[in-house]
């Protein structure tokens, strides 16, 4: 029973990386009002991006062990000294869930520079990073307090982040404005 356990936590581990890019790509469309089947969508996300969100997902799981074995130190070393870390593997998550998986998502770059351009772009633009971690940090109150909150706390900044993206990578010219009709 315990190796089921293990496998499937395994298995989702191994495709957070891809779920997350098929979520955005699906809010992306939803935010620029393209009507396509969720379906069709979801597969050809999928299909297009696995490899690299496979990686850039993989690539969190060790920033996240860190990050929890550092909460275990908590109760010994005390808060002060726990903080700064906390909050440098806190940084490093939110760039490659919230920066760099879009860009897998949305552009098309060999891995390393998809990693290399999200962490480029979430600590050149501190104010949408540190607005973004002040929305992550009040879902996560939300789901501590309310656990219901669960189900809608992570689509609203899902859906949130990606309008602001969407607008982000206009303003910057990354985009055209203009939806393009041969895309489904």
């Amino acid at each position: 029973m315990i190796s089921l356990v293990w496998l499937l936590s395994l298995g989702l581990v191994v495709t957070a990386g891809a779920g997350t890019v098929v979520a955005y790509e699906l809010c992306r469309r939803y935010v620029l009002g393209k009507d396509a089947g969720l379906w069709a969508v979801a597969t050809k996300a999928a299909r297009q991006s696995w490899r690299q969100a496979t990686l850039i997902g993989l690539l969190a799981v060790p920033v996240a062990a860190l990050g929890i074995l550092t909460v275990s130190y908590l109760p010994t070393l005390g808060l002060a000294e726990v903080l700064v870390p906390l909050l440098v593997i806190g940084l490093f998550l939110l760039l490659l869930v919230f920066w760099c998986l879009p860009l897998a998502a949305r552009f098309t770059n060999p891995t390393w520079r998809q990693v290399r351009n999200g962490f480029t772009l979430g600590l050149t633009t501190p104010s949408l990073t540190f607005l973004l971690g002040i929305a992550v940090l009040l879902a996560g109150f939300a789901v501590w307090n309310f656990m219901p909150a669960v189900f809608v706390a992570p689509g609203l900044i899902l859906l949130w982040w990606c309008s602001l993206l969407e607008r982000f990578f206009v303003d910057r010219g990354y985009v055209t404005s203009q939806p393009e009709e041969a895309e489904v």
